[in-house]
């Protein structure tokens, strides 16, 4: 409810904080991402929007299905804050039963049941209340893999951590990419790529908005003989194992209401990684540079709009074809999903107009005994998209005539979005090669 301030005084003040839902988070962690403090003054025009932004901190925590923040004043100048929050469920115990290609639609269109993973994800979120998150994951099928992490909450003012431990054993790998389709080999014994990584993160949040962090590395790749004699470039010369140190220093800026659908605000992501110190290895030694801008906004009424770019640059012209990625793997353009565009460097832009096709809804499944899940929000947005990008090859090889060039693709697309930061979207696109059809994806990025 809407509270009258004509009367109050031009600044009010934080008198008394209110706390209530939180059984389980620690009232620290809400304090962090709220904008005012008891004793705090707020100049009057500006308490709507430090209500709304400490709100959309409070959403974007992932830590909460719902935050309502209320307020009303004792006298003309004393400021009391109502803060209630619904906690998610935070231990997952899940089982394991996924597609291995690089996202849904390559799955659906080789339908190869042989790549299907399987085994058993445990995370605890939330860790103490603290917002730690604790990750084990034990993954057999197409990929074997191990993987133990730890993460700290993102203090303001403060030094945060974590670490990871991951090994990663593949009997199938690509092996090399002819017109922009990846070959794959399965050895018939063993494996034929295994991947150790060893890392350890350091954050600093020097504000709601900013954030800094540095990634130490150990990395160790093997893969079986067969996989180096059908590309010696694989690992570069021929070798059958590479281990390298890497050092990763990334920045955000992010203006963002919602990290998982925004409609309005703007990110800014840079970083610069590298890899090989000439210690383990003298022939991978490489300087990549990533940047990324997010734009978002209102147009008119329920028509909103988002605007991404993206680009990478690569200082070695001679990449293992292992890290030579492109697009096509973590990025990708709408309407190339089944292809690969390898090159050390990249860049590429995407924008599209939604048109809020059915604003958010909130649903009460009293079926569902468990809280945490029987109240659920959804939307549904229309949209329109054009991607255009650029990959550089310096090695291209005359068969992949995707890199090289201009790119670009068109299409509509519809999107659902609903708790648990879960956003499905599919989308009918139209590549520059007459490449068309059907693509489904699970939160897409734009």
């Amino acid at each position: 409810m809407e509270i009258d301030l004509t009367e109050a005084k031009d600044t009010l003040v934080v008198t008394k904080i209110f706390l209530s839902g939180n059984e389980k988070t620690k009232a620290k962690i809400i304090y962090n991402e709220l904008l005012f403090h008891i004793g705090d003054s707020i100049v009057k025009e500006d308490l709507h929007n430090q209500i709304l932004q400490s709100k959309n901190n409070l959403n974007n925590t992932s830590l909460f299905n719902f935050v309502y923040i209320n307020y009303w004043l004792t006298d003309e100048e004393q400021l009391y804050m109502d803060i209630k929050v619904d906690e998610r469920w935070y231990l997952w115990a899940l089982p394991i039963l996924e597609q291995g290609d690089r996202n849904l639609s390559t799955f659906f269109k080789t339908g190869d049941w042989s790549r299907i993973n399987y085994g058993l994800y445990l995370k605890k979120e939330n860790f103490r209340g603290m917002n730690e998150i604790v990750r084990f994951k034990i993954r057999l099928g197409f990929l074997n893999e191990f993987d133990l992490s730890y993460e700290s909450a993102d203090y303001n003012y403060k030094l945060g951590w974590g670490a990871m431990l991951r090994y990663r054993a593949n009997a199938q790998v690509s092996y090399n990419t002819l017109n922009n389709v990846d070959n794959v080999i399965k050895v018939e014994s063993g494996f034929a790529q295994q991947e150790s990584l060893v890392n350890v993160l350091f954050k600093y949040r020097s504000n709601h908005v900013n954030r800094h962090s540095v990634n130490i590395g150990y990395n160790a790749i093997h893969i079986a003989d067969t996989v180096a004699k059908l590309n010696p470039d694989y690992l570069l010369d021929g070798n059958t194992s590479l281990e390298f140190l890497s050092l990763k220093y990334s920045y955000s800026i992010d203006y963002r209401d919602s990290k998982v659908f925004p409609l309005r605000g703007n990110l800014l992501r840079a970083s610069a990684l590298k890899s090989g110190f000439g210690i383990f290895t003298s022939t991978y030694n490489d300087l990549a540079l990533q940047l990324e801008y997010l734009q978002f906004g209102n147009i008119h009424k329920r028509f909103y709009y988002g605007w991404q770019f993206g680009s990478k640059y690569g200082s070695s012209k001679d990449n293992p074809f292992v890290f030579n990625k492109g697009l096509g793997t973590s990025e990708f353009l709408n309407g190339y999903e089944y292809n690969v565009i390898r090159g050390t460097s990249y860049a590429y832009s995407k924008q599209k107009v939604i048109f809020e096709l059915v604003p958010t809804q909130t649903a009460n499944l009293k079926f569902i005994p468990l809280k945490q899940f029987s109240k659920l929000h959804y939307a549904f947005y229309l949209r329109t998209f054009f991607d255009t990008g650029y990959v550089y090859d310096a090695n291209q090889d005359p068969s992949n005539f995707m890199s090289n060039t201009f790119l670009y693709s068109y299409g509509l697309g519809i999107d659902m979005v609903t708790y648990y930061d879960r956003v499905l979207s599919v989308n009918y696109a139209i590549n520059k090669f007459g490449q068309s059809g059907f693509y489904i994806h699970v939160n897409m990025s734009l």
